[in-house]
């Protein structure tokens, strides 16, 4: 199966118009990476909700620890107090339990939400950018494999049965077919006067249109 034209001409058109459509592939290609990349980098909003749910979870264990150790060294130096020290001691260290512990679970529980509520805006944001690049690279590319590969494809099946019908056929038959059937602004591109050359017997220049025309080697 022949995928090219046999004339140089042919060929370079076809050639041409193939490479044109493969950079427009790439192009689209590279839209679709830019537009997936721009909108991706919104990812770090959610990325920074996470971190603040982080920081006020942090933040809340930080200060009910330092709060708790606060009253646990006065404990430790009351502790020594003749008759009531242990007493006195074991009140200092219950004393902040009661105040931390909600302090330490409220803060705990929202910057929970927070880094839940942040993976979710960051993976959402990941997948608008995946549906975005693959819609800015598919809806051209398929517009343009439409208009361009069904014409491909008629011209290679065009070529196939062409060089099939055609070969081996003799040269006056082929020429006279060029002379008589060929458009003239084909017959142009390589002889002023087609009728002349097949009744002088001159083949060359019809013989060539009618490959130029078929895209086969004759």
């Amino acid at each position: 199966m022949r995928l090219y034209p046999a004339s140089p001409a042919g060929l370079s058109r076809t050639f041409a118009g193939d490479v044109a459509v493969v950079l427009a592939l790439v192009l689209f290609a590279w839209f679709g990476v830019k537009v997936h990349d721009g909108i991706a980098e919104l990812a770090a909003v959610g990325r920074g909700i996470q971190d603040s749910g982080r920081a006020i979870a942090s933040t809340g264990a930080q200060t009910t620890l330092a709060v708790d150790g606060a009253f646990a060294n006065v404990a430790g130096r009351v502790n020594g107090v003749p008759l009531v020290g242990g007493d006195l001691a074991n009140a200092l260290r219950d004393v902040p339990g009661g105040a931390t512990r909600p302090v330490r679970e409220t803060t705990a529980e929202q910057g929970a939400r927070l880094v839940a509520a942040g993976r979710e805006t960051e993976t959402k944001t990941y997948r608008l950018a995946n549906l975005a690049g693959w819609l800015t690279f598919l809806f051209p590319a398929l517009l343009l494999l439409s208009r361009t590969v069904p014409p491909r494809v008629r011209q290679v099946i065009r070529m196939a049965q062409a060089e099939s019908m055609l070969r081996g056929a003799p040269e006056h038959i082929l020429a006279a077919r060029a002379a008589y059937d060929l458009p003239y602004r084909v017959l142009a591109r390589y002889t002023k006067d087609p009728f002349g050359d097949l009744a002088d017997g001159r083949h060359a220049a019809l013989l060539a249109a009618l490959t130029d025309d078929a895209g086969a080697r004759l």
